[in-house]
């Protein structure tokens, strides 16, 4: 078992946001606190999250990592942490992005529609109807909780989609574009220089990085932000099949020539991309602005106390699987 394999499988089965990971509780004021219902696990705000919520994450996404790697995957560590302890801790993370979208919602006004609320009532009915009695007992949940996870899931998604669509970013051609190169790297500065004289005598560029090249590619397509500043100075200023001067960077000396200076379909799914990220970012400033004084009580104790070895007879994994059935058909 690797553990870095389960780390990486975190992303499919949690279910995070796929544009943005708010980290949970940062930038919240927390305090441990007793002062909370014998069954909440955290309050942000006025948003509570019960232990019902967390066990329905908790059992679903243990369920689907046993069925990839099998329950002896729990007996590993992560880093200074077993592995049990990683994804409780990332359950946690998980529900308190939730909650705190909800209240994000509350802010700018954003509702379910009644669409909305129907697939969530059939998504809960149809999850409902998949739980053996057991279950429902073992997790203490209801249908009418298990609408309101959907509802709560469904309104975080829609706050950050319409919160993200309202902002608006400029992108310029030349922020996003992306250049295709090659590169000569060599540790000494003479060697470079005479590499550059018989470049500029006419020997290939292809043949001299391919005989004295320490670089483990010779040619490569790079956007803004890939290289050190110094390197992208002198890429992103040549012309197509210009070659650049020797300069120094990375503990060495390069000489670059340009293929390409605007490689158009990989710089227009950047553009994309780099707009994505800039959106992020102002929504992360919207997200901070808000959070920065609302107060988050988590009951550690209660979380601390649940262990996978009480919930070996819980086989439900299908929670997620549904909302997607349901809302992003």
């Amino acid at each position: 078992m690797r553990i870095k394999n389960i780390k990486k499988c975190a992303v499919v089965f949690t279910c995070v946001w796929s544009m943005f990971l708010l980290g949970g509780c940062a930038n919240t004021k927390i305090v441990l606190t007793t002062g909370l219902a014998e069954d909440e696990i955290f309050r942000i705000g006025d948003v509570s999250c019960e232990l019902s919520e967390g066990l329905v994450y908790l059992v679903n996404q243990k369920n689907q990592y046993e069925n990839v790697y099998g329950i002896e995957m729990w007996d590993h560590d992560f880093g200074e942490m077993t592995v049990e302890e990683y994804l409780k801790s990332q359950i946690i993370s998980q529900l308190a992005q939730v909650k705190s979208m909800i209240l994000l919602a509350e802010e700018h006004e954003i509702v379910l529609d009644e669409q909305e609320l129907a697939s969530a009532a059939a998504a809960a009915a149809d999850y409902y109807a998949s739980l053996s009695q057991q279950e429902l007992e073992t997790l203490n949940i209801d249908q009418q909780q298990i609408q309101k996870m959907y509802e709560d899931y469904c309104l975080a998604y829609k706050a950050y989609d319409q919160i993200t669509e309202d902002v608006s970013v400029e992108i310029s051609d030349d922020e996003a574009r992306i250049i295709q190169i090659q590169q000569i790297f060599v540790p000494e500065r003479n060697l470079a220089r005479e590499l550059k004289e018989k470049l500029d005598e006419g020997e290939s560029f292809e043949s001299i990085a391919a005989n004295y090249s320490k670089a483990s590619q010779t040619t490569l397509s790079i956007a803004r932000g890939d290289k050190r500043e110094e390197y992208e100075a002198v890429a992103f200023d040549l012309n197509n099949e210009e070659i650049s001067d020797v300069f120094e960077a990375d503990g060495g000396y390069y000489i670059l020539k340009c293929l390409d200076t605007y490689m158009e379909e990989e710089s227009d799914a950047n553009k994309l991309r780099v707009a994505q990220q800039q959106k992020t970012m102002k929504f992360q400033e919207i997200y901070e602005g808000l959070m920065k004084d609302t107060l988050s009580e988590y009951q550690e104790k209660l979380w601390n106390g649940v262990r996978f070895e009480d919930y070996e007879d819980v086989e439900t994994c299908t929670f997620f699987d549904i909302y997607k059935k349901y809302f992003e058909a």
